[in-house]
């Protein structure tokens, strides 16, 4: 399937800090943690490159069937190696080899396993996504204050009012 990339205010969240992931040499690469959402309102949540497109491990959520795909992808959202499908409901999970379902239904624990998550991704679908509400005079007021506390007290200005997105994937640490 071909997406349509929106522009780049569409990009609704980047978390800090940048890891910086230094190779052999003097080749170094920036990673960004963050979510790139498209026109048609599929999601990527997960590793985006210096562009903030996607660019590595993520979460690719399908809003139209609800499903999502974990794995690896670049640019063009292509899944490359081994990754796992959810279904809607979150309560079936499938194996993917480069993007393509293969080897059948999966244990929800082994899911988590093989793709080294904590726990497993939120639902995301029409049926879910929220209905819009209009500009709020009092919200905008309380968003303010929040951002001028956090600025008086010398806090990161770069965490949201409405707490840490559900839709991050949660990676298990390496230990």
């Amino acid at each position: 399937s071909s997406f349509r990339h929106c522009w780049r205010s569409d990009i609704i969240s980047l978390s800090l800090p940048l890891y910086f992931v230094s190779a052999m040499g003097s080749d170094t690469r920036v990673e960004l943690t963050g979510t790139y959402v498209y026109a048609t309102g599929d999601m990527f949540c997960g590793t985006l490159d210096l562009a903030g497109y996607p660019g590595g491990r993520g979460v690719l959520y399908y809003v139209e069937t609800g499903d999502c795909d974990v794995g690896v992808f670049d640019r063009q959202l292509q899944q490359s190696g081994e990754g796992v499908r959810y279904s809607k409901d979150r309560n079936a999970a499938y194996h993917l080899m480069n993007g393509q379902l293969e080897g059948g239904l999966l244990d929800l624990a082994e899911a988590l396993h093989l793709m080294e998550m904590e726990e497993i991704p939120a639902v995301w679908h029409k049926e879910a996504i929220p209905a819009p509400t209009s500009y709020d005079p009092a919200r905008w007021r309380q968003t303010k204050g929040y951002y001028a506390y956090r600025q008086l007290s010398a806090l990161p200005m770069l965490e949201s009012p409405m707490g840490p997105s559900p839709f991050l994937p949660a990676w298990k640490k390496e230990s």
